[in-house]
């Protein structure tokens, strides 16, 4: 009885030996096989993917632009193997909430850690210009050259070239760009061997999206042309300073056109001129040149810089009013008057 209770005693100690040993081998698998998935994903994500057919694409990071959206563009240009697989490599590693605004230039051959770490180095492959509002044709010419590897002349030169132009952007008066008006003020990012053409193309593309459907069906319910319209937008940039001014100038200008008096505006002077002054005299003002719209009635030939959204808006939206005058003080505030004698009076208040 002794005997039969030890053997059986040994026995379990055996097969529960044999358990353990089981048990032990079944982790030492499970391990191992989780060390094999991590090595290969490792290799997936440092290893460059020579495999694939080589292609290169510059790839812009937009403002709010989400990991999937990048993955999804990279996938698109063949620069990646798997966008779901680039996607979880990225919230795995924390880069999706990283990427930096520029555009960069990416190759098929590069692995995920190389590309990842471009596009959250802020270390953008291209130009970035910065074109402000109210800008003319030429001081864009000047900003390009300082920022680009294209000279004044080859903008200027692109910037002439009436083909590129949007058919409503096209007006039937002598001007001294074609493109003043409609190459749209913004922050734009360029590759390094942009061309001029391409560079006021984008300009010109960029136009034709912000000017919306509804924009477009406004400024037709205002018996205005776009060409007309973007004229008037480009005097309300010059003369406004504030955005709450921007309305009511754009109020007094449309007052004037309906009682066909010459718009008077300071800023067309100067644009004829290339004078640059906060007041001018008497003979200044009448300096001879179809934009000077103290000499000639009606909008100039053409815009007299180039208008942001907010000019617009305000041609679009201005509030209807009475006043037919304005002026500006040394700070830029404007004063609006009915009458002369009220103007005069605002005159000697906020210039002297």
């Amino acid at each position: 009885m002794e005997k039969d209770k030890k053997t059986a005693s040994q026995l379990l100690a055996v097969e529960a030996k044999g358990k353990s040993k089981s048990n032990k081998g079944k982790v030492y698998m499970v391990i191992s096989a989780v060390l094999a998935v991590v090595v290969f994903l490792a290799g997936f994500y440092f290893i460059p993917t020579v495999w694939q057919p080589e292609k290169h694409a510059y790839i812009e990071v937009k403002a709010d632009m989400t990991g999937t959206e990048i993955a999804d563009e990279l996938s698109e240009r063949e620069l990646i193997y798997n966008a779901a697989v680039f996607r979880v490599a990225m919230v795995l590693t924390g880069q999706s909430s990283k990427l930096k605004l520029g555009e960069y230039e990416i190759d098929s051959h590069m692995s995920m850690n190389q590309i990842m770490t471009k596009l959250t180095s802020g270390a953008s492959d291209s130009y970035r210009i910065v074109i402000p509002e109210g800008y003319t044709v030429r001081k864009i010419a000047k900003v390009v050259a300082a920022q680009t590897n294209i000279s004044e002349e080859e903008f200027l030169a692109a910037a002439s070239d009436a083909s590129l132009l949007y058919p409503y952007m096209k007006g039937n008066r002598q001007v001294t760009y074609v493109m003043e008006g409609f190459l749209f003020p913004d922050t734009y990012y360029a590759h390094h061997d942009v061309t001029a053409k391409e560079l006021v193309q984008m300009m010109l593309k960029n136009f034709d999206t912000r000017l919306t459907s509804s924009m477009r069906k406004k400024i037709d319910e205002g018996n205005l042309s776009i060409y007309q319209f973007v004229t008037l937008a480009s005097l309300v940039e010059k003369e406004a300073k504030y955005d709450e001014d921007r309305p009511l100038i754009a109020s007094v200008f449309q007052n004037r056109l309906k009682r066909h008096m010459k718009l008077q505006s300071d800023a067309s002077v100067s644009y004829a001129s290339g004078d640059h002054k906060y007041e001018y005299t008497l003979d200044e003002i009448m300096y001879d040149s179809p934009y000077n719209t103290y000499v000639y009635e009606g909008l100039p030939p053409g815009p007299i810089g180039n208008p942001g959204i907010k000019s617009m808006e305000a041609v679009l939206n201005a509030p209807a009013t009475s006043y037919l005058y304005f002026v500006a003080d040394k700070e830029g505030h404007n004063y609006f008057a009915m009458t002369y004698e009220d103007h005069m009076k605002n005159v000697r208040k906020y210039m002297q």
